[in-house]
């Protein structure tokens, strides 16, 4: 089962409105959370060899 961000994200945001206790813990979990799935993702540089041009 592959969810998206945003299907992450909206889940997320059901799960805390139904918090009820220790909701300032789980608020500073859920803000971490967020904030890991917001980070835009960073081009990723190719690995493997390079051949040298021959000339």
């Amino acid at each position: 089962m592959l969810l998206t961000n945003k299907e992450i994200l909206l889940k997320l945001e059901q799960m805390e409105k139904d918090v009820k206790e220790n909701k300032q813990d789980i608020a500073i979990i859920f803000q971490a959370l967020k904030r890991l799935l917001d980070q835009p993702k960073s081009k990723r540089r190719m690995i493997g060899f390079k051949p040298m041009d021959e000339d």
